[in-house]
């Protein structure tokens, strides 16, 4: 029975001899790794918040941005339609009759829309401009129904011809015989390399005056 003790107690000896060591004898990788397996544990996981806090901020930014870039716009379009869709058809109109006169509309539309949005002549942007690129105007039209109010419904193609190209609905409701423009401007995303497409639709009534 002691035989078998000693020889047990020997085995077990042998067998943590053979162990790869961990402490202070042990290699220096090893050593390393082994004290700094939590710290670089703690540099991952914050390298990993670092980049999720750095997209949530980009994301945030560029919403607010889209939100700016909507509110500035939206009242200098809603002015352009505004005018053009004071230009009746004088012969029409003495006849009682609200006709639009779309020549003198569109006229009207692109002469405020280049006072307001500081465009030159071929809308390009001029220096103060709170457009980046030309806007693209994509409906400009009269429109009557039967029965209001009515809900226009409107498809209209944006970065068309590239990669991006895709299809937008527009929805706009009309109270009576009306003007309604729909327009597209670009703005550049931050931290994204690329610009986003902004689809803006206004609505203007026309009546007698």
């Amino acid at each position: 029975m002691k035989a078998f003790i000693a020889w047990n107690c020997m085995a077990k000896a042998k067998h943590m001899s053979s162990r790869p060591a961990v402490g202070a004898n042990a290699p220096g990788v090893l050593r390393f790794w082994n004290d700094e397996q939590g710290g670089l544990h703690l540099v991952l996981f914050a390298l990993l918040g670092v980049a999720a806090a750095s997209f949530l901020w980009v994301v945030a930014w560029n919403w607010l941005l889209h939100g700016h870039s909507l509110s500035r716009a939206k009242p200098l379009l809603d002015h352009a339609v505004r005018a053009a869709s004071l230009q009746l058809d004088p012969g029409e109109a003495a006849l009682g009759r609200l006709v639009w006169d779309e020549a003198a509309g569109r006229d009207h539309f692109l002469r405020y829309l280049r006072l307001n949005f500081k465009l030159n002549g071929d809308l390009t942007p001029q220096p103060g401009s709170p457009l980046e690129s030309a806007p693209v105007v994509h409906r400009l039209e009269f429109v009557t129904h039967s029965t209001y109010p009515y809900e226009l419904v409107r498809s209209v193609t944006v970065r068309e011809g590239g990669n991006l190209q895709t299809t937008r609905n527009v929805r706009v409701t009309i109270y009576g015989p009306s003007v309604v423009a729909v327009v597209e401007l670009e703005r550049s995303l931050l931290g994204l390399g690329r610009k986003e497409p902004i689809v803006l639709s206004s609505v203007a009534s026309v009546r007698f005056r």
